[in-house]
């Protein structure tokens, strides 16, 4: 990865209002000078990043053939492979109205280039009915009058079945050649054409159709690392090296509400977030709207703090009431206490004693259900003696 940037210094603060400049600015008395891969005002801006082999022109990141964006850090979605394909047919002709001399084997020599320019203009001529044709390469000529070994070069649109394109036109080719090396001959010695040939001379000596596999073509241009992301279709007449991102094909990845990006793992949708929704889901399908999640939790947060607030209540009056409860048990046994004993005839509750701390939960029920009457300081020999009551006698 290299990076490229020029300096540069913009500031509108005053000669007198010097700034401070980050990143090894300096201070030229009007703006900051920045150094190569900072800008801004105070040199605060990293610029110039450019990844996977993209270069900084100064203004943006030049990317290679296979990147995109701002700093080539996204693959593309698809490259171009050639749509044509190409053939020769291997040919050779015998011109009679040419003398041969040692001048026609050296192709750099005067009499040789004539020769193949003229050569050339003919076969133009000859195939131009063909929409194939593409002109014609001279290999090598020799003695014999002027015997020409040359190619005749094709070229075809491609498509699945290319090869038997060529193979019908290599037949057009060989009947054109046939039929003008017949018409156009010598009689006594005398060529009343710019070229004359030796009709028996003429031979097709091959076809040569290349092999073309798209496949291993764009696997060849997006290099190992990428080659098992990207593969080829044929739609309208054209070949695409393409990835799922690529929309419009079968196996294309349709990201509704976001962006198809293509990551080691693959191409993937990455889902936008606007000002009012989230989209999630493999495409992108699902949007939440942000009020109603907002609104949900507000509402959950308002719940949760309703219970908690009940919950205090319910505590604080419960315990309340058990000090309450507390209370009314602590007057009850100040009732019978006397120095610190029993006085005969009370009552003792054998579950609750006042002298320990008990639960302030603790329920009166489960007091009162344990009184049982205590006659442990009763003497059965005292004698109760009851005042007999006074009559007032009155008169009347």
């Amino acid at each position: 990865m290299s990076t490229q940037s020029t300096p540069t210094s913009t500031s509108s603060a005053s000669p007198s209002t010097p700034m401070i400049c980050f990143n090894g600015g300096k201070w030229n008395g009007k703006a900051c000078e920045c150094p190569s891969g900072f800008a801004g005002d105070q040199c605060q801006q990293v610029v110039g990043t450019c990844w996977n082999g993209g270069v900084w022109d100064g203004i943006k990141c030049l990317c290679p053939e296979l990147y995109q964006g701002p700093k080539c850090e996204e693959v593309v979605p698809s490259i171009e492979l050639p749509d044509t394909v190409s053939a020769q047919v291997e040919l050779t002709v015998t011109v009679t109205s040419v003398n041969f001399s040692k001048e026609l084997e050296d192709p750099l020599s005067e009499k040789y280039q004539n020769f193949s320019k003229e050569f050339t203009k003919q076969m133009d001529l000859v195939y131009s009915g063909i929409p194939e044709y593409e002109g014609v390469n001279i290999t090598r000529l020799s003695r014999g009058s002027v015997v020409v070994d040359h190619e005749v070069l094709l070229k075809a649109k491609y498509t699945p079945q290319y090869t038997e394109v060529f193979k019908n036109v290599s037949q057009k080719v060989e009947q054109k050649i046939i039929n003008v090396t017949t018409q156009q001959i010598s009689v006594n010695n005398v060529c009343k054409s710019i070229l004359c040939f030796n009709t028996s001379a003429t031979k097709v000596q091959n076809v040569s159709v290349p092999k073309f596999k798209p496949e291993e073509e764009c696997r060849q241009k997006v290099g190992q690392d990428l080659a098992h992301h990207f593969f080829v279709e044929y739609v309208d007449g054209k070949l695409h090296c393409i990835t799922r991102c690529m929309s419009g094909f079968n196996n294309s990845l349709n990201c509704l509400n976001g962006k198809c990006l293509l990551r080691e793992g693959g191409a993937r949708c990455y889902c936008l977030t606007t000002d009012t929704e989230w989209y999630s889901g493999e495409t992108c399908e699902s949007s939440t709207k942000k009020s109603l999640v907002y609104g949900l939790v507000g509402a959950a947060c308002s719940l949760v703090l309703i219970i908690f607030m009940a919950l205090l209540v319910f505590m604080f009056r419960s315990r309340r009431e058990a000090e309450r409860q507390k209370s009314k048990v602590t007057q009850l046994y100040k009732w019978h206490e006397e120095d610190g004993g029993s006085a005969p005839g009370t009552f003792q509750n054998v579950g609750f004693d006042i002298c320990e701390e008990q639960d302030d939960a603790l329920q009166l029920d489960s007091i009162y259900s344990n009184f049982q009457p205590s006659l442990d300081h009763i003497d059965s020999e005292t004698k109760i003696k009851i005042q007999r009551p006074q009559v007032m006698m009155t008169s009347i």
